[in-house]
């Protein structure tokens, strides 16, 4: 999975403390739609390698005000784009050169979206990691529909990956139908990154199959589907077992 964000978390640290530290260069060029920016930020210094820290993601245009597409034609314009979530304010201003906007990036921490966090379980909201849930649009309605869900071991950190991979309500609900209620964040996350879902369990229990949680990501990560199956029976290997399955994969003895 592509990188989407990389941070350095300064625990221990108040919402309101080391606000500074939120601040760096950015810059701003088309993504690889209409609708989507190509959006990066920068803080210390990454040429020596000596705290460094950045990130970036591909955001929607719409999402910003103060730039625009076009924007990226008008060499020399002076750019002031801003980002509000509810977890705080992204804002990138400086200069548009050879198609892209390059500036001076500050996130703006909201407190009373920490406070909010804070009283439903969720503490060391630090500025950073405000940052991160403005990137991934993490707002308090789906971190209580995800409470409602049942969902379980959900931590501050764990938030990021769950919304990074955008795992939510209906998702964990429709695992739960499909007969797999597993509720644990890291569990979720697992799977939805590796492409587990209700129309897969489906698909694999076509097949005959009745598969365990791991053995869905065990298929998942070595691609073992109907056309892998059919090959495997057309070779003379019959009722072959999913443990039997994957180690044909790992070890290319289909090939």
């Amino acid at each position: 999975m592509r990188r989407i964000l990389a941070f350095g978390f300064l625990l221990g640290l108040g919402v309101t403390a080391a606000v500074a530290d939120t601040t760096g260069s950015c810059s701003i060029r088309a993504g690889r739609s209409e609708d989507k920016m190509s959006f990066s930020w920068q803080r210390g210094d990454c040429a020596a390698e000596h705290h460094c820290h950045d990130g970036g993601s591909d955001m929607l245009w719409s999402k910003w005000s103060g730039v625009a597409l076009r924007d990226l034609e008008r060499d020399g314009a002076e750019v002031d784009a801003r980002m509000i979530a509810e977890s705080g304010e992204m804002r990138c201003v400086g200069t548009v050169h050879e198609a892209a906007v390059r500036g001076t990036y500050s996130f703006t921490p909201d407190a009373k979206f920490a406070t909010r966090m804070t009283a439903m379980g969720f503490s060391g909201q630090t500025p950073e990691r405000l940052q991160g849930y403005a990137m991934l649009d993490v707002t308090t309605t789906w971190v209580k529909e995800m409470k409602d869900a049942g969902v379980t071991e959900m931590t501050a950190e764990k938030l990021m990956g769950l919304r990074a991979l955008r795992v939510d309500a209906a998702y964990v609900k429709a695992m739960a139908a499909a007969g797999y209620p597993e509720l644990r964040a890291n569990e979720l996350t697992g799977m939805k990154a590796v492409g587990v879902s209700p129309a897969k369990v489906q698909a694999v229990r076509a097949m005959g199959y009745s598969p365990t949680q791991e053995e869905l990501i065990q298929m998942s990560v070595f691609k073992i589907d109907a056309p892998f199956v059919e090959r495997m029976k057309a070779r003379g290997f019959q009722n072959l077992t999913i443990a039997q399955l994957v180690k044909i994969k790992i070890f290319k003895l289909d090939e």
